[in-house]
């Protein structure tokens, strides 16, 4: 459950500006549309394309800023943890800390796929009614209502019967921009914390200390356990 609350926390916002840029990508669509019913042909087609592209990128930007800003907030948040894990570990008392919305090497990969589910569960209801025979175009329409910055230029610039399948490029999209804008902003928290790491060797030298011979996920672990059982035995007590 906190895992799909920290999904639905990072990608709300994401479902929302496509929104935004589905009514941008209606509005593009109507250019030149006068001329196209009279002569069959849009002269302004070039347009079309050149704005369609533009919409897409200034949403590439939007999102890749927004997931930027979350993969430094993650990458921190894992710097934070890892010092409280230190710290359990050399002194054996016990604190919960915020485990899920720290920084995880595929969390990005997560938040593009959850971005698109809404694109998943139209998809999948579009092929139930396609082996059922259905020639219903409600399915359709939601995509282009919800996915249209990615399904009305299909539509307009190649074929009028274009698939609604082809939409799914929309998720490689998000899963490529939410996985590399995660990974750069945890990577500008690496290259700070490594800054300071090599500025504090400058200064005091390097101590050479060992944390120990288990891993600190398993020292963490143990710790819990045995605060949950001092906590049993003073509830009994009382």
């Amino acid at each position: 459950m906190k895992t799909f609350k920290y999904l639905l926390k990072e990608t709300w916002v994401i479902w929302v500006y496509t929104i935004l840029t589905m009514v941008t990508a209606i509005a593009i669509t109507m250019i030149g549309a006068e001329q196209a019913e009279e002569t069959g042909v849009n002269p302004l087609l070039w347009l079309q394309g050149i704005l369609f592209v533009l919409n897409l990128g200034l949403y590439g930007v939007v999102v890749f800023m927004m997931i930027f800003k979350s993969g430094e907030t993650a990458a921190k948040l894992k710097h934070s943890n890892d010092i409280k894990r230190r710290v359990i570990m050399e002194t054996g008392d016990y604190y919960d800390f915020d485990r899920v919305s720290e920084y995880g090497r595929y969390k990005g990969v997560y938040i593009g796929l959850f971005a698109s589910a809404p694109l998943f569960i139209l998809l999948l209801i579009q092929a139930i009614l396609d082996l059922c025979g259905s020639e219903s175009s409600s399915v359709i329409t939601a995509v282009g209502f919800t996915y249209g910055a990615f399904f009305l230029p299909l539509r307009s610039l190649f074929s009028a019967e274009a698939s609604v399948y082809w939409s799914l490029y929309a998720a490689v999209i998000n899963v490529l921009l939410t996985h590399i804008a995660y990974s750069a902003g945890a990577g500008k928290v690496k290259k700070q914390n490594d800054r300071i790491k090599r500025t504090n060797a400058a200064i005091y030298g390097h101590g050479g200390r060992k944390m120990g011979e288990k891993p600190v996920e398993e020292v963490v672990r143990e710790n819990a356990k045995y605060n949950k059982r001092r906590k049993a035995k003073k509830a009994k007590k009382k």
